[in-house]
């Protein structure tokens, strides 16, 4: 028996007086195949460069499992002899399926008998282990999809005798012409006329039934355009477009709202970083004093309603939003003649705070901003839906009874219905529409020095060793705890090399929960006092979805970030940090780069040499003050700064960085759309430049062998579900591949071969 993995193993099939048989690298014969398959396997003998494998489901061998269990044969071959095994399969009336399971030196598969109406074969090794279920879900997921891309901004038909010629006052910039399509679509959309007659016509089209038809209602909608299309201008301009009528608005009952009118829009945004992106948007886009503008943050901010009547915007975080609404209520205490919510997929779980103090805010104007509506759970867009009391599918029972029942039957009529709802409340446009410069990329393999890879196979060892251990011994601890902190050790070193010569301690349990600390999120992280207010009172974090409880457990020991980098970096070697400097060191005159990485660590590594070479940079992480980002940011935009060195989700919020032209990517993430994110700061609007992104990755290690891995697979299984997903989603979206614990332990043994 060859041993694949902890779940399969792998056979030789070898034809001996006629009959084939499953047998062992040792040649001992374990089953006989049943006729038919061997007439199917007889049939092939014609093809000599074909080999066989069989594949049978490791554990119900160990059970001794009777009856069905998961096996089948591989077939490998040369693809010029994939027509003729088409062929001789098909006259002896067998099929290929996918495989379940492929050897890792076969990186590609290919079925001859798949219909493809004359096009050539394509290559499916991205259906490899995927059930029928799987493949069910990926056909929904890519369905939803296609409707995203879908979302130009034409309404589902017009509507007689509305005008949008609201214009905006004393705005200094040019809008693009999808910035005007969007202030058009803001201007429909908080049409009461308007929106009554398109809710009419959806409930018509969906034949909803006048019981669960709810009258209430409330106007606006989504604006889900993809990062760097002008969100947060596109909405100054609405602002700027309703100054007159806000200012006269005092009071409002509408939809049973009351309470004192204020005329001002609340913009809540997560963090204050964000905060003063907003207020540096006004500055630039808006001629001066034209907008009255308030910040609701800190301890300094106004403690009655009547103070916020002298603005027309008033600037505040979703934590502050929170606090405010566990004290005194001030933002819930008035009626706001719109309510906008930036990167709105914060409130995606309806059950933390942050979700029902935003719902329970007074404005029949209301507003989400984000470009990911939905990021894993189409429950996400239903959470958008009733913050904005978009009735009657604000109502999660109305929601799944008309949307995601039809879908999951994957009737057309099931993704007509949700591509309805969207067109009528939502505004979603691509990337393309800028015409920028297509951006290039590169992969730098970077090769273990012989010390590096003696500790690298010494950590492997005693996280097998920890792990045996802690199973054996029955310990609580969570095998998905388990695994991560194993693989965060080898990731960190696959950076550090040996500078972290500290990264052996001791035992692997002790070092769970902080799972070396990997920051995860600026939210889960705490760098933030903002932001911690925001995620203490929940048990997981809306962003990446972090077990948050781990670090309040009793008697856990947290590792601090900087324990496993030995101090002062004087000594050692990391082949890593010399790939960065090295490609650094060739980008030609005039260029600037952003270097990121989910560690300080890391990027105090990168420092410490980049000074030690002369290198003019600068740095910001969490724990630099947001006065000192701005300083910083300025300096690197307009300055002789050619290397800006990040923590990755911090430069995942709100950041224009267009004065970059190279993005490195130091390490592969657990979840790509991370590194989308940071790419994206310099691809975006304003962009002139050919962007370069470099990606590094250790070769014969967990990035290669792994991470990599792990994200080929992320992208080939569905990115949309019609169920509420794991709250151990987002950047540690890994749980559903390492929670196994069989599979995990595989990975450190295979690796150790």
């Amino acid at each position: 028996m060859i041993t694949a993995s902890r779940r399969f193993s792998l056979f030789n099939i070898v034809r001996s007086d006629g009959i084939y048989t499953l047998s062992t690298q040792s040649d001992t014969i374990v089953a006989h195949l049943d006729l038919a398959t061997g007439h199917t396997l007889k049939g092939l003998e014609g093809l000599q460069q074909l080999g066989f494998r069989g594949v049978v489901d490791s554990t119900a061998l160990s059970n001794d499992q009777k009856g069905d269990i998961s096996r089948s044969i591989n077939v490998y071959g040369p693809f010029s002899e994939a027509h003729q095994i088409g062929e001789a399969l098909s006259s002896a009336s067998a099929f290929l399926q996918h495989p379940f399971y492929l050897v890792p030196s076969c990186s590609e598969y290919f079925n001859p008998q798949m219909f493809r109406a004359g096009a050539p074969m394509q290559d499916l090794t991205h259906l490899v282990g995927l059930t029928e279920k799987d493949l069910m879900a990926k056909a929904i997921s890519d369905g939803v999809q296609h409707i995203l891309e879908s979302l130009d901004g034409s309404p589902p038909s017009d509507i007689s005798g509305f005008k949008d010629d609201w214009e905006p006052q004393g705005l200094l910039s040019d809008l693009n012409r999808h910035q005007v399509l969007a202030l058009k679509f803001v201007q429909r959309r908080e049409s009461h006329s308007y929106c009554y007659a398109m809710r009419q016509k959806l409930r018509h089209f969906m034949n909803i039934s006048t019981q669960d038809n709810n009258h209430s209602y409330c106007t606006g909608g989504i604006l889900a355009d993809v990062m760097g299309l002008g969100k947060t201008l596109t909405m100054i301009s609405t602002i700027l477009s309703t100054l007159t009528s806000s200012r006269h608005e005092r009071s409002s009952t509408n939809d049973g709202i009351q309470g004192p009118g204020i005329g001002a829009t609340l913009v809540v945004v997560t963090s204050v970083q964000v905060l003063h992106v907003w207020e540096t948007e006004i500055a630039k886009h808006v001629k001066y004093n034209t907008l009255r503008t308030c910040r609701f943050h800190g301890r300094n901010r106004p403690t009655s309603a009547d103070h916020l009547r002298n603005f027309d915007i008033v600037l505040t975080t979703y934590s502050t939003l929170s606090a405010d609404a566990k004290n005194r209520g001030v933002l819930h205490e008035v009626d706001w003649y719109r309510i906008v919510l930036d990167e709105a997929h914060w409130i995606r779980n309806q059950g933390p705070r942050q979700f029902k103090t935003a719902v329970s805010l007074k404005s029949i104007r209301r507003w989400c901003l984000t470009g990911t509506p939905i990021q894993n759970s189409l429950n996400d867009l239903n959470s958008l839906l009733g913050f904005l009391h978009f009735e009657p599918f604000a109502s999660p029972k109305i929601f799944s009874r008309y949307i995601l029942e039809p879908l999951s039957n994957e009737t057309e009529n099931g993704y007509c219905r949700l591509r309805e709802l969207l067109r009528t409340i939502c505004l979603r446009r691509e990337a393309s529409l800028l015409n920028l410069p297509e951006p290039q990329f590169e992969r730098v393999e970077v090769a273990l020095q012989q010390e590096e890879r003696a500790l690298y196979d010494r950590i492997l060892a005693r996280c097998a060793r920890d792990i045996d251990e802690i199973v054996s011994s029955r310990s609580k601890i969570k095998k998905y705890g388990i695994m991560f902190a194993a693989m965060m050790k080898l990731r960190r070193l696959c950076n550090h090399g040996t500078f972290a010569t500290s990264l052996l301690s001791n035992t692997l349990a002790g070092d769970l929960p902080g799972a070396g600390n990997e920051q995860g999120c600026d939210f889960c992280n705490g760098a933030d006092e903002d932001m911690f207010e925001l995620v203490k009172q929940d048990s997981f974090c809306s962003e990446c979805g972090r077990d948050l409880m781990l670090k309040a457990s009793p008697g856990v020991n947290l590792p601090s970030l900087n324990e496993y980098v030995d101090t002062p970096m004087s000594e050692g070697v990391s082949s890593k940090a010399e790939a960065v400097l090295n490609r650094l060191n060739r980008i030609e005159d005039g260029s600037k780069s952003l270097v990121f990485s989910y560690w300080t660590a890391t990027l105090d590594l990168l420092e410490h040499h980049l000074k030690a070479q002369g290198t003019s940079y600068s740095m910001i992480d969490g724990n630099v003050p947001y006065a000192a980002r701005l300083r910083i940011l300025e300096d690197f935009r307009h300055n002789e700064v050619p290397v800006l060195l990040m923590t990755v989700e911090t430069g995942a919020f709100g950041l224009n960085l267009t004065a970059a032209n190279y993005v490195h990517i130091v390490e592969p993430q657990w979840n790509p759309t991370v590194e989308e994110q940071a790419i994206a700061r310099a691809v975006r609007m304003g962009q002139t430049r050919t962007v370069t992104v470099v990606r590094y990755m250790v070769k014969d290690s967990i990035e290669e062998q792994y991470i990599f891995q792990l994200q080929r697979r992320k992208r080939n299984l569905a990115k949309f579900t019609l169920e509420g997903v794991s709250q151990q989603s987002g950047t540690l979206d890994v749980s559903t591949l390492i929670s196994n614990l069989p599979f995990g332990l595989t990975l450190i043994r295979e690796l150790l071969c």
